[in-house]
């Protein structure tokens, strides 16, 4: 299944969660607060949250991840494979690396 909007939202909203609130100690990172960190309207967040925000621009997320303190990576993470992004350029990169490398071995095989 593609990764969504609605996937996007979701990984941001975890990722708040997982920090600690610095005018609640002891509980999650507000919804407002992170908003107030990133310099966006929190109707924007929470419309992000929600995946009912239709084009978050690149500009936006690196707002709201400078405002968590992660990498926009992140945000992406497949929740079913609990891989990162990165990861998962990683491993397509290294898929296609073997992928040619067999095939060059093949056609040398072929030529002899």
């Amino acid at each position: 299944m593609p990764f969504t909007l609605r996937d996007l939202g979701l990984n941001i909203k975890k990722t708040r969660e997982s920090r600690e609130s610095r005018k609640k100690p002891g509980k999650p990172m507000l919804q407002y607060e992170l908003a107030q960190a990133a310099g966006i309207p929190a109707s924007s967040l929470s419309n992000i949250e929600k995946g009912k925000y239709r084009n978050p621009t690149w500009r936006i997320l690196t707002k709201i991840a400078d405002g968590l303190g992660c990498e926009i990576s992140e945000f992406f993470a497949d929740e079913k494979k609990k891989i990162s992004a990165s990861h998962l350029a990683l491993d397509e990169m290294i898929d296609m690396i073997v992928k040619e490398k067999l095939e060059r071995l093949l056609q040398e095989k072929m030529r002899k």
